[in-house]
Protein backbone atom coordinates (compact mmCIF):
# COMPACT_ATOMS: atom_id res chain seq x y z
CA UNK A 1 0.00 0.00 0.00
CA UNK A 2 3.03 2.43 1.05
CA UNK A 3 4.34 1.44 -2.58
CA UNK A 4 0.78 2.79 -4.14
CA UNK A 5 0.96 6.07 -2.18
CA UNK A 6 4.33 6.58 -2.79
CA UNK A 7 3.93 5.71 -6.76
CA UNK A 8 1.11 8.18 -6.94
CA UNK A 9 2.57 10.82 -5.04
CA UNK A 10 5.19 10.47 -7.96
CA UNK A 11 2.96 10.58 -10.75
CA UNK A 12 1.64 13.75 -9.11
CA UNK A 13 4.71 15.28 -8.37
CA UNK A 14 5.88 14.92 -11.63
CA UNK A 15 2.57 15.65 -13.74
CA UNK A 16 1.92 18.78 -11.72
CA UNK A 17 5.59 20.65 -12.07
CA UNK A 18 5.29 24.22 -12.02
CA UNK A 19 5.22 24.29 -16.12
CA UNK A 20 4.36 27.71 -17.75
CA UNK A 21 1.00 27.76 -18.83
CA UNK A 22 0.69 27.86 -22.66
CA UNK A 23 -2.13 30.37 -23.24
CA UNK A 24 -3.98 30.47 -26.73
CA UNK A 25 -4.98 34.02 -27.91
CA UNK A 26 -7.92 33.95 -30.18
CA UNK A 27 -7.95 35.95 -33.29
CA UNK A 28 -9.84 38.89 -32.26
CA UNK A 29 -7.46 38.94 -29.54
CA UNK A 30 -4.31 39.61 -31.45
CA UNK A 31 -3.57 43.70 -31.19
CA UNK A 32 -2.17 43.84 -34.76
CA UNK A 33 -5.06 42.05 -36.60
CA UNK A 34 -7.69 44.83 -38.47
CA UNK A 35 -11.17 44.66 -37.05
CA UNK A 36 -13.73 43.29 -39.88
CA UNK A 37 -16.56 45.65 -39.67
CA UNK A 38 -20.11 44.30 -39.71
CA UNK A 39 -21.64 43.92 -43.38
CA UNK A 40 -24.01 46.43 -44.50
CA UNK A 41 -27.14 44.11 -44.98
CA UNK A 42 -28.73 46.66 -47.19
CA UNK A 43 -25.78 46.46 -49.97
CA UNK A 44 -26.83 44.64 -53.20
CA UNK A 45 -25.01 44.17 -56.70
CA UNK A 46 -27.65 45.68 -59.08
CA UNK A 47 -28.30 49.43 -57.13
CA UNK A 48 -28.29 52.00 -59.36
CA UNK A 49 -28.05 55.34 -59.50
CA UNK A 50 -31.41 57.53 -59.51
CA UNK A 51 -31.73 61.28 -60.27
CA UNK A 52 -35.04 63.38 -61.13
CA UNK A 53 -35.15 66.32 -63.05
CA UNK A 54 -35.65 68.04 -59.71
CA UNK A 55 -32.07 68.03 -57.93
CA UNK A 56 -33.38 68.37 -54.63
CA UNK A 57 -36.05 65.71 -54.65
CA UNK A 58 -32.99 64.07 -55.65
CA UNK A 59 -31.98 64.32 -52.21
CA UNK A 60 -34.58 63.93 -50.65
CA UNK A 61 -34.86 60.09 -52.36
CA UNK A 62 -31.44 59.50 -51.69
CA UNK A 63 -32.17 60.47 -48.20
CA UNK A 64 -34.98 58.18 -47.97
CA UNK A 65 -33.00 55.33 -49.17
CA UNK A 66 -30.49 56.26 -46.70
CA UNK A 67 -33.28 55.77 -43.97
CA UNK A 68 -34.39 52.72 -45.77
CA UNK A 69 -31.00 51.15 -45.17
CA UNK A 70 -30.91 52.03 -41.84
CA UNK A 71 -33.99 49.85 -41.13
CA UNK A 72 -33.24 47.04 -43.08
CA UNK A 73 -29.95 47.02 -40.53
CA UNK A 74 -32.32 47.79 -37.55
CA UNK A 75 -30.68 50.77 -36.47
CA UNK A 76 -33.29 52.45 -34.80
CA UNK A 77 -30.50 55.31 -33.57
CA UNK A 78 -29.23 55.55 -37.48
CA UNK A 79 -32.86 55.55 -38.04
CA UNK A 80 -33.92 58.40 -36.26
CA UNK A 81 -30.34 60.46 -37.69
CA UNK A 82 -31.45 59.73 -41.31
CA UNK A 83 -35.04 60.72 -40.68
CA UNK A 84 -34.35 64.14 -39.36
CA UNK A 85 -31.82 64.43 -42.38
CA UNK A 86 -34.56 64.10 -44.66
CA UNK A 87 -36.74 66.07 -42.75
CA UNK A 88 -34.44 69.09 -43.35
CA UNK A 89 -34.36 68.30 -46.74
CA UNK A 90 -38.25 67.84 -46.96
CA UNK A 91 -38.60 71.35 -44.97
CA UNK A 92 -36.53 72.69 -47.49
CA UNK A 93 -37.96 71.57 -50.44
CA UNK A 94 -41.15 70.63 -49.89
CA UNK A 95 -44.48 71.62 -48.01
CA UNK A 96 -45.61 68.13 -47.02
CA UNK A 97 -46.77 68.11 -43.89
CA UNK A 98 -47.84 64.30 -44.07
CA UNK A 99 -43.95 63.06 -44.72
CA UNK A 100 -42.92 65.74 -42.24
CA UNK A 101 -45.05 63.73 -39.62
CA UNK A 102 -44.29 60.33 -40.50
CA UNK A 103 -40.64 61.21 -40.22
CA UNK A 104 -41.19 63.11 -37.28
CA UNK A 105 -42.41 59.58 -35.86
CA UNK A 106 -39.25 58.03 -37.10
CA UNK A 107 -36.97 60.46 -35.62
CA UNK A 108 -39.13 60.86 -31.72
CA UNK A 109 -38.13 57.43 -30.97
CA UNK A 110 -35.86 54.76 -30.64
CA UNK A 111 -38.15 51.55 -30.79
CA UNK A 112 -37.54 50.00 -34.55
CA UNK A 113 -40.99 48.24 -34.39
CA UNK A 114 -42.73 51.71 -34.50
CA UNK A 115 -40.21 53.50 -37.13
CA UNK A 116 -40.79 50.64 -39.19
CA UNK A 117 -44.87 51.15 -38.96
CA UNK A 118 -44.08 54.93 -39.96
CA UNK A 119 -41.80 54.49 -42.54
CA UNK A 120 -44.66 52.68 -44.32
CA UNK A 121 -46.38 56.08 -44.38
CA UNK A 122 -42.84 57.70 -45.80
CA UNK A 123 -43.08 55.45 -48.32
CA UNK A 124 -46.44 56.14 -49.62
CA UNK A 125 -45.57 59.83 -49.64
CA UNK A 126 -42.23 59.38 -51.45
CA UNK A 127 -43.80 57.43 -54.15
CA UNK A 128 -46.76 59.66 -54.58
CA UNK A 129 -44.04 62.30 -54.92
CA UNK A 130 -42.05 60.08 -57.48
CA UNK A 131 -45.14 60.11 -59.73
CA UNK A 132 -44.84 64.09 -59.47
CA UNK A 133 -41.20 64.34 -60.19
CA UNK A 134 -39.25 62.98 -63.39
CA UNK A 135 -36.81 60.46 -63.04
CA UNK A 136 -34.13 61.75 -65.48
CA UNK A 137 -31.35 58.40 -64.78
CA UNK A 138 -32.02 55.44 -63.45
CA UNK A 139 -35.15 53.27 -61.97
CA UNK A 140 -36.70 53.17 -58.83
CA UNK A 141 -37.81 49.78 -57.59
CA UNK A 142 -41.51 49.29 -55.42
CA UNK A 143 -40.91 46.31 -53.70
CA UNK A 144 -43.67 44.44 -51.42
CA UNK A 145 -43.52 42.15 -48.41
CA UNK A 146 -46.87 40.39 -48.17
CA UNK A 147 -45.83 39.34 -44.49
CA UNK A 148 -44.90 42.57 -42.94
CA UNK A 149 -46.89 43.71 -39.98
CA UNK A 150 -48.67 40.46 -39.41
CA UNK A 151 -49.61 39.59 -42.85
CA UNK A 152 -51.50 43.37 -43.57
CA UNK A 153 -48.58 43.97 -46.01
CA UNK A 154 -46.59 46.82 -47.27
CA UNK A 155 -44.53 48.14 -49.53
CA UNK A 156 -41.20 50.30 -50.01
CA UNK A 157 -39.15 51.75 -52.19
CA UNK A 158 -35.53 51.05 -53.39
CA UNK A 159 -32.72 52.12 -56.05
CA UNK A 160 -31.85 47.75 -56.41
CA UNK A 161 -34.19 45.11 -58.05
CA UNK A 162 -32.55 42.82 -55.06
CA UNK A 163 -34.96 42.88 -52.41
CA UNK A 164 -33.71 43.58 -48.48
CA UNK A 165 -36.74 43.96 -46.56
CA UNK A 166 -36.71 47.11 -44.06
CA UNK A 167 -39.66 45.61 -42.13
CA UNK A 168 -37.51 42.74 -41.18
CA UNK A 169 -34.06 43.42 -41.61
CA UNK A 170 -31.65 40.18 -40.51
CA UNK A 171 -34.95 38.13 -39.79
CA UNK A 172 -36.75 38.03 -43.21
CA UNK A 173 -33.56 40.35 -45.33
CA UNK A 174 -34.92 38.86 -48.23
CA UNK A 175 -38.44 38.49 -48.18
CA UNK A 176 -40.45 40.37 -50.76
CA UNK A 177 -41.12 40.67 -54.88
CA UNK A 178 -40.73 43.71 -56.70
CA UNK A 179 -43.91 44.77 -57.60
CA UNK A 180 -43.04 47.90 -60.08
CA UNK A 181 -40.53 49.19 -61.87
CA UNK A 182 -40.67 53.20 -62.32
CA UNK A 183 -38.64 54.99 -65.01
Amino acid sequence: MKKYIYLLAMIAFFSCKNKEAEVKTAPSQVADMPVVETTDLNETSSAVEVTFEDAGFTEIYNAYLDLKATLVNTDATKAQEAATIMLAKVGEKYKAADLVEALEKVSNTDAIKEQRMAFENVSMIVETLISENKITSGAVYKQYCPMAFNGKAAYWLSNSNEVRNPYFGDQMLKCGVVEEEIK
